[in-house]
């Protein structure tokens, strides 16, 4: 068995120490991505997720020894019925991440068949996310394609945030 066949992975419960590994990975990830750290994020992401927790499922990649390695955070999105459409929903991916040392190893693809089934099982009409340029290979295998071209987004805060 490889070490990422012993890799367990589960869906976060709102509790304080998923919570905690969410906010952990998070700060990894971000840490990764070139942006500086400030006190109290740990606590602050911990909070709000536990806030946000019925509306933003997620999922935990975990070694035996219990350490996180990988995560998935969605956001649960709904429309209102219209005329010219059902209501629905959707799950926006909103965090990925699997430690760079098991990158490659098919545990990003594990995690992502959980975010997938996730989806089908509440009738969902579509995952979506937005792909770092490092990771859209990575997506397109797993069966993520462009949107359509009448997406658009109009940027409030003076910069887009990192993927």
């Amino acid at each position: 068995m490889s070490q990422v066949d012993r890799i367990r992975i589960e869906r976060a419960r709102p509790r304080r120490d998923d919570a905690f590994a969410l906010a952990a990975m998070t700060l990894r990830w971000d840490l990764a991505g070139g942006a500086p750290n400030r006190p109290g994020f740990l606590d602050e992401f911990a909070d709000a997720w536990l806030d946000a927790a019925a509306s933003r499922p997620a999922w935990i990649a975990r070694r035996p020894d219990g350490n996180p390695v990988g995560f998935a955070i969605g956001a649960l999105v709904t429309s209102l019925p219209s005329l010219r459409r059902p209501a629905g929903g959707w799950l926006h991916l909103s965090g990925f991440y699997v430690d760079p040392d098991l990158r490659g190893q098919g545990l990003g693809q594990r995690l992502m068949d959980q975010v997938v089934a996730f989806a089908r099982e509440r009738g969902l009409s579509r995952v979506q996310l937005n792909a770092t340029d490092e990771a859209r290979a990575f997506y397109r295998r797993a069966g993520f394609g462009g949107p359509q071209d009448t997406l658009m987004q109009l940027v409030l805060s003076g910069r887009l945030p990192a993927t």
